[in-house]
């Protein structure tokens, strides 16, 4: 055990090799191969993955979460424009199915929840939870105002894999609102993220 620890340094969920700087383990990649009981995915396809956070910070929280490792919003580039396109998609169309639903006093969202299966949504690669009710996908995406779209950039995130939080406003409490208060520098909104995948000079 000892030996294991001298080789291998831990920061923000990842098992790092020390002499070679090489991902060892990391536990959104366990998460995203639905290898994690305790947070079960609500959907799946081949680029991307949806769970609920140990820690919601709104009544509906989702992490959308890339099945490529990618460290942070630092190393993206123009090559992930059409992961980050595909993962805002996701993320709106959940939260607008989920936001029917989810988020009311009789339906509240709590830490690491399961996905519900007393109604139907889309859950891309997944299994239908019900079998006797018919999936439903929102083909609509435009995006509802009270949705918020953002990362936190490093060193202020919490995973070293990229994730994108999708929020339906208002937050639990105040503490959770500054978390991701746009006035602050830890926050990242989607549409800065993805803008400044066009100019390379541009800091995230």
């Amino acid at each position: 055990m000892g030996g294991e620890h001298s080789t291998t340094r831990h920061k923000k969920g990842v098992v790092y090799s020390k002499k070679t700087g090489e991902i060892v383990e990391c536990l959104f990649c366990r998460i995203v191969r639905g290898e994690s009981p305790a947070n079960q995915l609500w959907y799946a396809d081949d680029r991307c993955a949806v769970f609920i956070p140990r820690g919601p910070v709104a009544q509906l929280h989702l992490l959308v979460v890339p099945l490529e490792h990618i460290q942070n919003i630092s190393t993206l580039n123009e090559e992930h424009r059409s992961l980050l396109e595909h993962m805002r998609k996701v993320a709106i169309e959940q939260l607008r199915v989920h936001s029917q639903y989810i988020g009311s006093a009789e339906s509240p969202l709590v830490p690491l929840a399961p996905p519900p299966s007393h109604y139907a949504f889309n859950r891309g690669n997944l299994s239908i939870l019900n079998p006797d009710i018919v999936s439903y996908k929102d083909e609509e995406t435009s995006r509802d105002s009270s949705f918020d779209l953002c990362f936190h950039r490093p060193p202020y995130n919490s995973i070293d894999h990229l994730h994108l939080h999708a929020i339906q406003v208002p937050f639990r409490n105040l503490g959770n609102h500054l978390m991701f208060a746009k006035v602050f520098r830890w926050h990242a909104s989607f549409d800065s993220v993805l803008h400044s995948l066009a100019s390379p000079k541009a800091k995230l």
